[in-house]
């Protein structure tokens, strides 16, 4: 079976940072795409591609055609959100508890569309709300008290727990095929950050949560040399 443009660029990445890797074989069954080797640790990956559906392909032609394209309507994270539930029981089943993972995702489409660090926030730990208070008639206006997470949740301390980071793939020239990495707080088993500090890949963890605000990514200072 052909490799997806996904595959193909995961490929190519971890050759050009040396990484091992072992692509495994479909006729096992259902199981993620492949395990790799970093340092002593070996890691499963599924690696999925997310492609433009009808209503962002005809937006598209619109664009290219008149200049802009339709206005689409879309839940912030929906794909990702898919794509986490399609994939956590291959995953979980080649992970048995033992081994980190990464869904590893690749989008088709726009740069940075379905897979901006915002859209992976909501769709991992839900889409984000306002609380608002309303005070008695004739005591003043409404107001914001703060903010957290609500529905669509698809990272919580019982759900998609053996998926330890979602992964980011994008490429900034024909050639240079990068990695962000977006660590689930609820893994089972962590991944652990040094192991991805010599290939320089960007990694992100959630804030410490604060009361009524949600909390943002954080980058992951490291500067081990490979």
């Amino acid at each position: 079976m052909p490799k997806t443009a996904s595959e193909t660029l995961f490929e190519r990445f971890c050759e050009s940072h040396g990484i091992p890797y072992l692509h495994i074989p479909k006729e096992q069954g259902p199981t993620p795409d492949y395990e790799i080797a970093v340092g002593t640790e070996r890691i499963i990956v599924e690696v999925k591609e997310i492609t433009p559906n009808k209503e962002e392909q005809e937006s598209d032609r619109l664009l290219a055609e008149r200049g802009y394209g339709e206005v689409l309507s879309r839940t912030p994270g929906d794909r990702v959100r898919k794509k986490i539930s399609d994939c956590s029981p291959q995953i979980k089943a080649r992970t048995a508890g033992k081994h980190p993972s990464f869904l590893v995702l690749f989008d088709r489409g726009r740069v940075a569309g379905h897979l901006n660090p915002y859209n992976i926030r909501v769709a991992m730990h839900g889409l984000e709300r306002v609380h608002i208070s309303v005070p008695p008639i004739g005591m003043g206006s409404p107001y914001p008290t703060g903010m957290s997470y609500g529905p669509k949740r698809k990272m919580t301390p019982e759900d998609n727990t053996s998926i330890s980071a979602i992964g980011a793939l994008f490429m900034t020239g024909p050639e240079s095929v990068f990695l962000n990495v977006y660590h689930n707080r609820y893994a089972q088993v962590p991944l652990n950050t040094t192991l991805l500090a010599p290939y320089r890949v960007a990694q992100f963890e959630l804030e410490e949560d604060v009361p009524s605000r949600t909390s943002k990514w954080r980058a992951i200072a490291l500067s081990l040399e490979p």
